[in-house]
């Protein structure tokens, strides 16, 4: 396939420019880039007529269950909210999931992002959330969690209103994960292709050494990438404080490399910022979530001057957010200057990009490298209609898309394939997907309101000690 006459985003050492080139693609992989290039014989050649080509855009922590409950948040912190979600996400049934997950590839690709980190908390409807990326050719890493030991069991001070010895009988056994694993790397696991499984670690105090020999063996075993959260609000640090590090615990289990992705990093001291620097790890800031559920702000500088690079996520939706990675960055590019009063520190457009791009290739764990328009690149691109920008400076194109303007996505290819053409998806019925949604509420609505009523005595222990902190 030849793509001619688009303009393409290119980085070069200083900026990112968008220049006149054509792309020519063979077996989902850019081949060649120039000016000019003359289609072969039996060649497939497009003609972008002038249109805008960037590199699909990545969501590096994302929860896609969450798409159908969005509305169901009410102001509380993470550690409160957490009690709703969990409910909320125990009610989906596999035509739910199939559902949200569906929903959520498609406001992706409307917003040019075409590869996401799908950390599944729910085993029971994680095959259904694969098999939903499968048939749809979205790419996805598929991190189904692995935890075994209750927020209640781990917060500071909730031993005084939940006796610590009640035993929890809700998960699996460590037996019970690494089968589940096996059968769903087996079955879905192709990291030459569209899916790529990781070792969903919930976060290391939701773990038990078992499960964290586990996760590490799995990993070692089947070459899988790792993603975790980690230290995302102050009552765990507070928590962590009092036993151990949760980073010097992934340390301890062989968690911890440069195949490790980290989510939040929010509370963290400097022996874990050295540490995961030493570590060459990559954390995950989710901006709008953090903010929505009041759990800090990411503190960039700390990283960038460890030279520990950054990766961006959205999240779940429920928690203030959407899927749209451009608006993400602009909102994490404009919390972290008011952080910051030496502008000359603040993180260019360059950089914010790369953290919706380049930085998330790592994480992802494909063979095919991504994130870059360039030879021997996965052929992931996003085609922007040239109409929907006004373009006052054609040097600051870039810094106008990410702060002044929304994109009119025309087409998006993944691995050399259109999934959408002319802002049609190809693989989802998109007013189907909607009409199956509206048609479910009524239901929805019933089993979420039940969900919610069941958690209030919860919610209230943890009320009882939250405020008292």
């Amino acid at each position: 396939m030849l793509l001619k006459n688009g303009k393409v985003l290119v980085d070069n050492n200083s900026d990112m420019d968008f220049k006149k080139t054509d792309i020519r693609i063979d077996d989902g992989i850019i081949i060649e880039l120039a000016e000019n290039l003359t289609p072969t014989p039996y060649e497939e050649c497009i003609d972008l007529n002038g249109d805008y080509v960037l590199p699909g855009m990545v969501n590096s922590h994302y929860h896609s269950y969450t798409n159908i409950l969005r509305g169901t948040s009410f102001g509380e912190p993470l550690e409160l909210w957490s009690v709703d979600t969990v409910a909320l996400g125990k009610i989906l049934t596999e035509t739910e999931m199939a559902l949200s997950v569906s929903l959520g590839i498609c406001e992706m690709l409307h917003a040019g992002v075409t590869a996401c980190v799908d950390h599944l908390p729910h085993l029971a409807t994680s095959y259904t959330a694969a098999k939903t990326y499968e048939t749809t050719g979205f790419k996805s890493a598929l991190a189904p969690m692995l935890h075994n030991i209750p927020d209640n069991k781990v917060l500071y001070k909730m031993d005084e209103v939940i006796p610590n010895n009640l035993e929890d009988n809700s998960f699996p056994t460590v037996e019970e994960y690494t089968h589940y694993y096996m059968n769903f790397i087996e079955k879905f696991h192709n990291p030459n292709g569209n899916l790529q499984v990781m070792v969903g670690v919930n976060s290391p105090q939701r773990a038990d050494d078992k499960l964290l020999k586990a996760a590490y063996e799995l990993s070692y075993k089947f070459n899988l990438p790792i993603h975790c959260h980690l230290l995302e609000t102050r009552w765990q640090k507070i928590s962590a404080d009092q036993t151990i590090s949760p980073v010097l615990k992934l340390e301890q289990f062989g968690l911890l490399g440069n195949r490790t992705s980290l989510a939040h990093c929010i509370w963290m001291n400097e022996d874990e910022l050295n540490l995961i620097a030493k570590r060459k790890a990559i954390v995950v800031s989710n901006p709008t979530s953090n903010c929505f559920l009041g759990s800090g702000i990411f503190p960039s500088k700390e990283y960038l001057k460890r030279n520990i690079p950054i990766a961006l996520g959205s999240d779940g939706v429920n928690c203030g957010t959407n899927n749209n990675m451009l608006d993400i960055l602009r909102f994490f590019l404009l919390i972290q200057r008011s952080q910051e009063q030496d502008y000359r520190q603040w993180i260019n457009v360059k950089e914010g990009f790369h953290m919706i791009t380049k930085n998330s290739n790592r994480i992802l764990g494909f063979h095919r490298p991504l994130g870059e328009i360039k030879a021997n690149y996965s052929a992931d691109l996003v085609v922007v209609n040239k109409n929907s920008i006004l373009n006052i400076l054609d040097n600051y194109l870039l810094n106008q898309i990410i702060f002044n303007s929304s994109l009119s996505v025309k087409h998006v290819l993944i691995n050399g394939h259109f999934v959408m053409k002319d802002s049609k998806i190809l693989k989802i019925d998109e007013e189907n997907l909607k009409r199956e949604i509206c048609a479910r509420k009524p239901y929805l609505q019933q089993d979420m309101l039940k969900a919610l009523n069941s958690t209030k005595k919860e919610k209230n222990l943890y009320k009882s000690i939250y405020q008292s902190l």
